[in-house]
């Protein structure tokens, strides 16, 4: 099976097997693209809407994988089951703040020995953040442009104590941040602009918000510096 970009790269992450889980599965391209190649004997394709469970099923069927991949409709991780055995969780295509919320609310059904597979379309920082306080560490990231837009990816696993990452780290990545490199240059500008329209909203309001727009202007001079740092 043909995976996007984006697809392709977030299977690149997954070591030969492991079970998988792939949450908001779709159309559950993935998890067939995995099993074909002989990556993973096993996933889950789990989602929450009726409609892409249907299909993901049809799929599945179509491919003959209907042993090796169970097509679940849940919410986030409550489609997993401990006989499951799940090695590696993947969730892409959600923002990152339903994506914290899916984790927190599925906490329980992780054990601490996956890995995480997280590529959030938006708010990348909130996805980090709810990481570092549950005590992943990232242990890889990449930026993959797929049809006009750039998605992060990021890599995690289970440490303690909680890893202490910077508001730089938040925002830019940690691993990222430090590669650089032509794709992370181009998002740094997209998100620089962004960011000083956010400013320039929050100057205007009728009613300041104060802390949002120091926020706001704390997280440009980070991006700001580091886009002046890579240009180097």
């Amino acid at each position: 099976m043909q995976l996007s970009k984006r697809l392709a790269a977030i299977a690149a992450f997954v070591q030969p097997g492991e079970r998988l889980a792939d949450i908001g599965t779709d159309h559950a391209f993935l998890p067939i693209a995995l099993v074909q190649a002989g990556t993973v004997p096993f996933a889950v394709a789990s989602d929450i809407g009726a409609g892409p469970v249907a299909i993901a099923s049809r799929n599945v069927a179509a491919a003959g994988l209907s042993d090796q991949i169970a097509v679940r409709q849940a919410d986030g991780l409550a489609s997993l089951k401990p006989e499951d055995a799940i090695a590696t969780v993947v969730i892409a295509g959600l923002g990152g703040e339903l994506m914290c919320h899916l984790l927190s609310a599925g906490r329980q059904a992780l054990d601490g020995t996956e890995t995480l597979i997280l590529a959030p379309h938006r708010d990348p920082e909130l996805v980090r953040q709810w990481l570092a306080e549950h005590e992943f560490g990232i242990l890889d990231e990449a930026l993959v442009a797929d049809e006009g837009h750039v998605y992060p990816i990021m890599v995690a696993g289970q440490t303690a104590p909680a890893v202490p990452y910077t508001r730089a780290d938040l925002i830019l990545g940690p691993i990222l941040k430090q590669r650089g490199g032509a794709l992370f240059q181009q998002e740094l500008a997209r998100r620089i602009n962004a960011t000083k329209k956010v400013i320039a909203g929050l100057q205007q309001a009728h009613q300041l918000d104060h802390q949002k727009l120091v926020e706001a202007q704390t997280d440009l001079a980070i991006m700001e510096e580091a886009h002046a740092n890579h240009r180097e």
